[in-house]
């Protein structure tokens, strides 16, 4: 229960950590998050009441082995870093998530013949626990893509925007311009969204630029560090405003991504509406 409740907790990380393995899109890794958080969540909550006692402790004992076989994975890959099993509360590795792994099975074993459910109607409260654990999951954290059928990014004032886009040179091809505050943690989730769809999709990295509104002095070694952190390894094509130049740019909002062709503006998303079959159609059409 703690681990499914740290998940949820940040749960924007735990979602790009799923999308870095690149084995879907990202709406998909975003319900496999939270399809992990909700089973984790019953899981634990059956096992404190012994609800449905042998069915929960067999789903327990395959889910611990399936993802101990995986951090097995990411260790043999020479993976040191965070798993996400804690999601940002607590920074485990997979060495220190599989010796909290076997602890559980431990446990689990112990447990194996507890007693039956004191309850009389299992299957009820059973039901009653999952519809209202799933409902508040969604609520809490509703996929990206429930945003992006009912909002729509309108931010950039093209006015303003005029002399930089002559600076970027936009008036030919398709680019796509990022807007970023490298303090800004929506902005560092973006960096991070953003780099796993272009090397998925393969789109030209001189078709990227990002704009960083200046927040030090030495911006040059934060926009680096920047990269390192949430950047996938890419360093695109960057420039640094004021504050003064930045924010009447995007009305104050932050992050936003915007889709040029031939220097008209085609789309813009903020970080929730951001869609990475768009973005891939557009350098595919």
């Amino acid at each position: 229960m703690l681990s499914s409740i740290a998940k949820l907790s940040s749960l924007e990380s735990f979602e790009l950590y799923i999308f870095s393995f690149g084995f879907a899109t990202f709406d998909i890794c975003s319900l496999v998050a939270r399809a992990v958080v909700i089973m984790e969540f019953l899981l634990g909550s059956f096992l404190v009441f012994n609800l449905l006692h042998r069915f929960t402790k067999w789903i327990t004992a395959a889910f611990l082995a399936i993802f101990s076989i995986f951090l097995l994975w990411r260790l043999m890959a020479g993976d040191t870093e965070s798993c996400h099993c804690m999601g940002d509360i607590v920074d485990m590795n997979p060495t220190q998530s599989l010796i909290k792994n076997a602890f559980l099975a431990v446990m689990l074993a112990v447990s194996w013949k507890a007693g039956r459910c004191v309850f009389s109607r299992q299957n009820l409260i059973a039901f009653l626990i999952a519809a209202v654990t799933m409902v508040t999951v969604f609520l809490i954290c509703p996929p990206d893509f429930y945003y992006r059928n009912t909002s729509e990014s309108n931010d950039l004032s093209q006015e303003a925007f005029r002399p930089v886009a002559d600076s970027l040179d936009l008036s030919g091809g398709r680019r796509i311009i990022c807007f970023y505050s490298a303090t800004c943690e929506h902005c560092r989730h973006c960096a991070s969204k953003m780099a796993g769809i272009i090397r998925r999709h393969d789109i030209p990295l001189d078709s990227v630029s990002v704009l960083f509104m200046q927040t030090h002095v030495a911006q040059d070694s934060v926009v680096t560090a920047f990269y390192a952190e949430h950047g996938d390894g890419l360093v695109l094509p960057y420039h640094v405003l004021h504050p003064f130049d930045f924010i009447p740019l995007t009305n104050g909002s932050m992050p936003l991504v915007t889709l040029f062709k031939d220097g008209n503006l085609i789309k813009e998303y903020d970080y929730l509406s951001l869609d990475e079959k768009e973005l891939a159609s557009f350098f595919n059409e």
